[in-house]
């Protein structure tokens, strides 16, 4: 026996990348609910918004995104039945049901209007201590969700750039990764806020004893649905009227402007159909003016990767794979730190590509390296609280570390 060369062929099966099997989604036992076969396969051959992303933990009988999705599919279908009383999901039930949800919301808010308004920034304010000098918010519930003076197209549009070199052109690909992970996270952590009516039950049973129990049933259909309906986006559809509808979708829009020398504030101007709904556009748009100081200086190839990474089909698989990354981020931060997660996610966004991707790679995969980079992130988020007189991120323009102010640099108004 030549033991050389068996020892060279265990030593090439050893060092050999290791081969995910992508099994099928694993379920709780005791439901038989689940997620559309077309969205099992696409995730299996990782066909979604984050393809084969450089940030994923190395998988072994699944991918990562099939762990996670698996877990947020099993939170969503309990949520589901919790809040509807029942056993079992019918399908066609919550799809064509849902519109009439959302409009008996409407009818129950058309008298609280402007408390909503008000009640929804003052939310956004105390979440992010968010200064009124450095940000202007604006919320507006509308059923008529108006599309002007947004840019995103339905799919990656391309931005002429004269690349100095070869390794300019990868260094944009790589950002252009980041900026899909940071959308993915940013969709996350808005779908999460949705459910943050809770937090103001007084308020609303005040206005209408009914409208927690309702929002709570409008959001649980909401989430389920992105996993029952493959083509969300195709669903959404908007009216003569300007009505932003559709049979599972609810309503609603943020448009983000940056600072500029005429005007020192960024705006937010969110529109929802419901509360509810609103609440997650002005999420969305604080995270957006966050991920921004995760663009590259340059502005012409920060315009090429926003180009190639902000695009509407790809927000469904970010509301999917959102939450579940969010989740992932979030559960490393201890609960007396937890007030600091906006910090810790602004300290990441803005990292360098290599070093967001290796850091960040340790945190999804939950282990204690990826630990300690948080708790290093947190100790040194408290030691500017303690010495700079440093606060959150917005609303601090003297602050050492992160200042919105520092976007004036980046004209990219309303491309976001």
């Amino acid at each position: 026996m030549d033991y050389r060369k068996l020892a060279k062929k265990s030593l090439d099966e050893a060092t050999k990348p290791k081969k995910v099997i992508n099994e099928r989604i694993t379920y709780s036992e005791g439901h038989s609910e689940r997620m559309d076969p077309q969205l099992e396969r696409e995730l299996r051959e990782r066909k979604h918004s984050l393809g084969d992303h450089p940030i994923f933990p190395e998988g072994d009988e699944k991918t990562f995104e099939q762990k996670i999705m698996g877990e947020r599919f099993d939170d969503v279908m309990k949520n589901y039945k919790a809040k509807f009383d029942v056993s079992t999901i019918n399908n066609d039930e919550v799809m064509n049901g849902q519109m009439g949800m959302v409009y008996e919301c409407m009818e129950m808010e058309s008298t609280h209007k402007k408390e909503l308004e008000e009640l929804a920034v003052k939310m956004i304010r105390d979440e992010y201590n968010i200064s009124e000098d450095v940000v202007e918010i604006i919320a507006e519930l509308t059923d008529k969700i108006s599309l002007e003076g947004t840019s995103k197209n339905e799919l990656p549009t391309m931005v002429e750039v004269e690349f100095d070199n070869h390794n300019s052109i990868a260094d944009a690909n790589a950002n252009v990764y980041k900026r899909r992970f940071l959308n993915a996270m940013t969709q996350g952590a808005a779908k999460k806020s949705s459910h943050m009516f809770h937090m103001v039950d007084k308020e609303l049973s005040a206005m209408d004893p009914r409208l927690t129990t309702k929002y709570g049933k409008l959001m649980a259909a909401a989430d389920y649905c992105y996993y029952v309906v493959p083509d969300m986006h195709d669903v959404i559809e908007t009216n003569e009227d300007g009505l932003h509808v559709g049979k599972t979708v609810t309503g609603g829009i943020v448009r983000v402007t940056l600072p500029t020398e005429e005007n020192p504030k960024c705006q937010i101007h969110a529109q929802g159909m419901v509360f509810p709904v609103l609440i997650h556009e002005l999420v969305k748009g604080v995270m957006e003016i966050l991920s921004a100081h995760g663009l590259p200086e340059d502005e012409k190839i920060a315009e090429y990767v926003i180009g190639k990474s902000d695009f509407l089909a790809a927000e469904p698989w970010d509301m999917r794979l959102g939450p579940a990354i969010w989740d992932r981020f979030t559960r490393l931060i201890k609960g007396d730190d937890f007030g600091l997660k906006h910090n810790v996610y602004s300290e990441l966004a803005a990292l360098p590509v290599k070093e967001f991707n290796h850091k960040m790679r340790e945190i999804m995969a939950g282990t204690k390296a990826g630990q300690q980079i948080i708790n290093d992130i947190v100790e040194n988020c408290k030691k500017r609280i303690q010495e700079d007189g440093y606060r959150d991120e917005i609303g601090d323009d003297d602050s050492d570390g992160f200042s919105l102010n520092d976007l004036d640099d980046i004209d990219i108004n309303e491309l976001l």
